[in-house]
């Protein structure tokens, strides 16, 4: 497991690096001889001067009576830091209740008294303790606070302080592209600052980035550019980070002796700090090698001592790395029994953290249980869950055929531009040519007097010329810049598809033929065999419904798709389709019904309507829970027949319905099931429906169910 440099620590750095110039006996005997106004402050530097000692509980004893003085002096300032000083010294202990309690008492008194900058600070304090608890939506409400103010009152420190921590949350919900995109624009804000320790959160995220994406080399260049930062400031909390990061890259090198030497390292520095989240950390990546080495048994003692400490410090985003690699260890031992104990527990915290990172590397491990069980059935539904999961997490760099296409893209945005650029020059070259004519008719007024009327006429015609010029030109502009925004929405929605929803029948096709092949090595099971071919067809039949609706709507946008309409029996049609998801209903346990009427005639594209009716069927059955109903019905409304597929699933609220049947809107959901969308059908439909001459609408509540209705001619 990587280490974030967490944003928590980099605040002890910023907060309590002054050192108490005077001893302790001076400081208790100025107590002694103080007022009860001046006691408070005593106390207050008693109290970091315990703190720099590492002597929490004497630290913990004077901020108390901080506190205490300042309550009955009724000193507001006080009062605040006597809550800041306790705050640091709990963090120490790890009493995440009595952190949360200062933390919390500390804001109300900032906002109290206005203390602007102590409120940025005290909210990007609550953000690092949240998400080092993985709360991460109170993280980032707390992140996005503090960013707000210190944007208002220019506190560059905290707006960066901020981008970082939101940065390190969307990295550990396996969010790649938004972590760097925050990570980035606090580089920005870095460089305006000069601050080592911003800088140096910034080369270790970048580096957490690249490591998790594979690009080993790139990721050593950040963490040794981070490592002789943190060596020339002597800051070994930041080493140990690194440490810990470095022997994970020489881990997927599979160096696991170097790994081993790195980790130890970093347990070190954990042990000397007392920092138990540490040391808990640094236990399960040592656990982690062992296992690696196939070391087994001293494994599972490293990482049993790591998920104790993390369940007494209640991490539960740290809890699902212990039992991943528990899980790992009693697969490897066959020890199925307790594999499965540790997997469930992981995939359910995994859900309620929202961390779809992990649980894709959860539902994996539970794809290899049941195939070591012998259960193929349930192995492929988890691959597949697992193919779906993977896809839906967006990753930077991970397709290198995206990034050609996109090269392609940037290619003719690159030829418009250019197109206009020589419009533009056309432009320049009339303009001068006509200044030119301009200054000789000038010339020309000076020595005849006689030419003046008709030289203002040629001017006032001139004039007249290049502004009907002018206007053309920039008629050329606005509409080459409306084509280039409906090609970069349209692109985005090609390459959104081409990177998620076709990849994943791929995957499991390219799993199960893979699985075939092995079979066909060993037992040559004929059932096992069968199985497994079924599940290669079924992805191929969905890779191949998808592939229609991409073609379709892809020949739309060029506009090569005919439009043959004709009269055609609408109740053939819906039966057709009916039969189509016969399977579907039956594996989902949906009543599929029509009270359409055979010679219901309607008129138009009769493959178009085809394709309506099987996408709103689909999205029914998607988003209906077992045991629901899904119901087509028709009715006569004067020239048009009002065709309606009614279901009882989950609804639509009211804000998402306005971002249906929009391309600009990247609207998608998971199904009942889980079952993955492009989001392209109903796109399609509203197309389809347009070119019909129709209509398409939707009514529906939340939990109540969805009735989608689209108008077609009648015949």
């Amino acid at each position: 497991m990587r280490f974030p440099l967490l944003l928590l620590s980099c605040l002890l750095l910023f907060v309590n690096t002054s050192q108490a110039k005077s001893s302790a006996r001076e400081l208790r005997t100025q107590i002694k001889n103080s007022s009860k106004s001046e006691k408070a402050e005593f106390y207050l530097k008693l109290s970091e001067h315990y703190y720099n000692a590492n002597n929490s509980d004497s630290a913990l004893y004077y901020a108390k009576e901080a506190l205490i003085v300042s309550k009955l002096n009724k000193n507001d300032q006080f009062i605040l830091k006597s809550y800041l000083e306790l705050y640091y010294n709990y963090l120490l202990t790890s009493n995440s209740k009595e952190v949360r309690h200062s933390l919390n008492n500390a804001k109300i008194l900032a906002y109290k008294i206005q203390d602007t900058i102590q409120i940025c600070d005290i909210h990007l304090n609550l953000a690092a303790f949240y998400s080092e608890n993985s709360k991460f939506d109170s993280a980032i409400f707390h992140y996005n606070a503090s960013r707000k103010l210190s944007d208002i009152i220019n506190y560059k420190l905290n707006t960066a302080q901020a981008l970082i921590g939101i940065g390190e949350v969307y990295y550990e919900r396996g969010d790649f592209e938004n972590a760097l995109s925050n990570y980035l624009e606090a580089s920005e804000y870095s460089e305006a600052i000069k601050d080592n320790h911003i800088q140096l959160s910034i080369l270790i995220d970048m580096g957490n980035i690249y490591g998790d994406d594979k690009q080993l080399e790139i990721a050593k260049s950040y963490y040794n550019q981070a490592k002789e930062i943190a060596e020339d400031m002597k800051d070994e909390e930041t080493l140990s980070v690194l440490y810990n990061n470095l022997a994970i890259i020489y881990q997927d090198e599979k160096d696991y002796k170097k790994a081993q030497t790195y980790f130890e390292k970093s347990l070190e520095i954990e042990k000397n700090t007392d920092y138990k989240s540490g040391v808990a950390l640094a236990l399960n990546n040592i656990g982690e090698n062992y296992y690696k080495m196939g070391n087994y048994e001293q494994a599972i003692v490293c990482v049993r001592e790591s998920l104790a400490s993390h369940r007494k410090l209640n991490l539960n985003n740290e809890i699902i790395y212990n039992l991943e690699v528990l899980t790992q260890i009693h697969l490897a031992t066959g020890n199925y029994k307790q594999a499965i104990k540790y997997l469930n527990e992981g995939i359910n915290l995994s859900k309620k953290l929202k961390t779809k990172g992990k649980r894709s590397d959860l539902l994996k491990l539970l794809a290899e249980y049941y195939h070591k069980l012998g259960d193929n059935k349930k192995a492929y539904s988890a691959m597949l869950d697992y193919n779906d999961l993977k896809d839906s997490v967006q990753n930077i760099a991970k397709s290198t055929k995206i990034a050609q296409l996109q090269a392609k893209f940037e290619s003719v945005k690159k030829e418009n531009e250019n197109e206009i650029l020589r419009v533009k020059n056309q432009f320049t070259q009339e303009k001068l040519e006509q200044e030119k004519t301009t200054s000789h008719f000038l010339y020309v007024f000076s020595i005849l007097a006689l030419f003046v009327i008709i030289l203002i006429v040629i001017l006032f015609r001139s004039k007249i010329n290049t502004h009907n010029k002018m206007r053309r030109v920039y008629g050329l502009l606005e509409e080459s810049n409306s084509k280039l925004k409906i090609m970069n929405i349209t692109k985005d929605k090609f390459f959104s598809i081409i990177a998620h929803d076709l990849r994943s029948p791929f995957n499991a096709i390219l799993g199960f033929s893979e699985l075939i092949k092995r079979e066909l090595n060993t037992t040559q099971k004929v059932a096992v065999l069968k199985e497994y071919n079924n599940s290669v067809n079924e992805s191929a039949n969905g890779l191949y419904n998808l592939l229609e609706n991409l073609l379709q709507w892809a020949n739309s946008q060029r506009g090569q798709l005919k439009f043959a309409p004709i009269r055609f029996d609408l109740y053939e049609l819906v039966q057709n389709n009916l039969r189509i998801f016969n399977l579907k209903t039956a594996d989902k346990s949906i009543k599929l019904s029509s009270d359409i009427k055979p010679g219901t005639l309607a008129y138009g594209d009769i493959q178009m309507v085809d394709t309506i009716v099987r996408n709103l069927i689909s999205n029914a059955l998607k988003f209906t829970d077992s045991k629901g109903k899904v119901f087509l019905s028709a009715k006569l409304d004067n020239e048009f027949i009002q065709l309606s597929v009614k279901d009882t699933g989950i609804g639509i609220s009211k804000e998402n319905q306005e971002k249906l049947f929009r391309i600009d809107s990247n609207f998608t959901t998971y199904g009942t099931d889980d079952e993955a969308g492009s989001g392209l059908g109903l796109i399609l439909c509203k197309e389809f429906v347009t070119k019909n001459g129709g209509e398409i609408w939707v009514e529906s509540e939340l939990n109540k169910g969805s009735r989608f209705t689209f108008s077609l001619k009648s015949a």
